[in-house]
């Protein structure tokens, strides 16, 4: 699948888009500059619908009724790029996407929940392929259905709102700085 199949799909959603993340790195060149920035030291700036694109995009297909979710799987002790990822995720929610997490450690069922993957409207499946460093490699359809649907309602089953984990573990953007 290339990037103009992957928008094709996302201009067509009609009721949802789900995501599960599983790694603890990923290695995007568009967040290159802002990580390395915040990693030294500089607030991370919030974005917002005004200021980026893609939450434009997601605050208005919400608006329409369109549930925009994802889980990360979190592996502890969290990586410099998830302490940075949890932060940037608080725009998305601000936005109208639901994020949820869940330390994988926690429930024994997460173990084999090493796959990233999209499922939109519960009926196409995208697995996203990385390398071992977090480098994106290609996007390809996820032939099982059932297996994506599957893996999506274990990861749900034992995930809690980005707030109630934050709240729970104590952390706010400026926590999240420090190794957790």
């Amino acid at each position: 699948m290339n990037v103009d199949d992957l928008i094709q799909l996302i201009d067509n959603v009609h009721v949802s888009a789900f995501s599960l993340e599983t790694l603890p790195t990923y290695l995007v060149p568009q967040e290159a500059e802002e990580f390395a920035s915040w990693t030294a030291g500089w607030p991370r700036m919030p974005r917002t619908p005004d200021t980026h694109e893609y939450l434009r995009e997601l605050q208005r297909d919400v608006a329409r009724g369109i549930r925009w979710y994802r889980v990360h799987i979190l592996d502890q002790p969290l990586t410099a790029y998830l302490r940075f990822e949890l932060c940037g995720y608080l725009s998305n929610r601000e936005a109208g996407e639901e994020i949820y997490v869940v330390d994988r450690d926690t429930h024994p069922d997460l173990g084999d929940l090493h796959e990233d993957f999209w499922l939109y409207d519960d009926e196409i499946a995208v697995r996203v392929v990385y390398d071992e460093e977090g480098r994106f490699l290609r996007s390809e359809p996820g032939d099982d259905l059932e297996h994506y649907r599957e893996m999506r309602d274990t990861a749900m089953r034992h995930a809690e709102t980005l707030n109630d984990y934050m709240v729970r573990r104590d952390l706010t953007p400026e926590t999240l700085r420090t190794t957790v």
